[in-house]
């Protein structure tokens, strides 16, 4: 199971000398000055101490990174050095409470690290373990789902639903059989839940990320659902064979580097989609072995945006990359939704909604006799 890696105390009850303690005292610009410098400073007595010495830091790296918000570059740029420096301040861990006054209680401190009770993490981890406890203790609504899902830590789920909302207005109209279905990079299940209320007798969903296979899990034991979902922890489809009248992926939209389970469900490494299609076809053409195939009935729905191109023009668009070179599938429909502005609130980088949308593309497996004759002629037009 993931979790953030504890810093074990050096021994019982002391620190390591390069640690700083700060409290209230100290001036919060200061601290930040040193977090940059890359010193590494322990919060000692509030909850609040923490917050404002962050709160300093952001802003004097946004004087150092200006029009972060307007630039794709200069916003990635300031993100990666309020981590590395927001990295240096910690927190203390103590019996599985965090040990600063006037601190949220935690309950991820006791069932994700019963094997270390004392510990140090640095505080934006902290905040990300509260922010993770309160969405699992109240929950989320999901509207096309009507009901409430309690992620896991560590689990991604949808803060916007226009994509959501375009994939259940397909599958509404969707008449090809309902046997198996299978939802490749599940996160919290909303889509394997949506393919069971549409009535798949048995829907698989896999996700490369131990978290969010647990986190479905407990979902569906709080509030089971129709029909069998069967959650299985794998790289894409793993080892399973079967072959599914429908595939669901929706893949991460974004190339960029993967540094946690997490990362996975927003970035992908650019060999993700060759992979994904490869063994996508081999399952819903049974790879050639008549005993497998389901005829010309099988689809693959991928769920996609325009996001890659607003922020590079020039960016490939996978799925059109494959379905002009990968000699794998045809298109069969594809549909698109604007994107809701988002909120006043939000941290957001803001985008023009005129420009900003959500796209469903519907596939179909060539033979795999003419998939054969294909990747022939390209290797003699090479």
């Amino acid at each position: 199971m993931y979790r953030p890696e504890p810093i074990p105390l050096s021994s019982p009850g002391s620190l390591s000398p390069s640690i700083t303690d700060i409290d209230r005292s100290n001036d919060w610009n200061a601290s930040a000055r040193a977090l940059i410098g890359g010193q590494q400073l322990l919060v000692r007595d509030l909850y609040s101490t923490a917050i404002g010495t962050l709160g300093a830091l952001r802003r004097q790296l946004e004087m150092q990174h200006p029009q972060a918000d307007q630039d794709h570059g200069r916003s990635r740029e300031l993100r990666a050095a309020y981590h590395r420096a927001s990295q240096n301040l910690l927190a203390p861990i103590s019996s599985h409470r965090l040990a600063l006054d006037k601190a949220p209680d935690i309950g991820w401190f006791k069932e994700l690290y019963q094997d270390i009770s004392d510990f140090l993490l640095p505080f934006p981890l902290v905040q990300g373990l509260n922010s993770s406890w309160q969405w699992s203790q109240r929950g989320i609504e999901i509207p096309v789902l009507a009901r409430r899902l309690f992620p896991f830590y560590g689990t991604y789920f949808p803060t916007r639903f226009d994509h959501i909302e375009l994939f259940d207005t397909w599958l509404q109209k969707y008449a090809g059989p309902r046997d198996l279905a299978c939802d490749i990079g599940t996160g919290c299940g909303v889509l394997a839940l949506l393919l069971a209320q549409a009535g798949f007798g048995r829907v698989l969903a896999t996700d490369s990320n131990a978290n969010a296979v647990e986190s479905v899990r407990r979902e569906l034991k709080r509030q089971p659902v129709q029909g069998e979902i069967e959650v299985r922890e794998a790289d894409l489809f793993g080892d399973w064979q079967e072959c599914p009248d429908l595939i669901v992926f929706n893949p991460p939209w974004l190339q960029g580097p993967i540094h946690t389970p997490m990362d996975e469900a927003i970035y992908h490494d650019g060999a993700l989609f060759d992979r994904f299609f490869r063994h996508a076809h081999a399952r819903l053409t049974g790879d050639g072995n008549p005993d497998f195939a389901n005829g010309d009935d099988g689809r693959l729905v991928l769920l996609f945006s325009n996001l890659p191109q607003m922020i590079d023009a020039g960016a490939l668009h996978p799925i059109q990359q494959e379905l002009d070179a990968g000699g794998r599938f045809d298109l069969i429909g594809q549909d698109r939704q604007l994107v809701r502005t988002a909120s006043a609130k939000t941290r957001r980088r803001k985008r023009d909604p005129a420009a900003e949308y959500v796209e469903l593309w519907e596939l179909a497996p060539r033979p795999v006799a003419r998939t054969h004759l294909h990747e022939r002629t390209s290797r003699r037009a090479r």
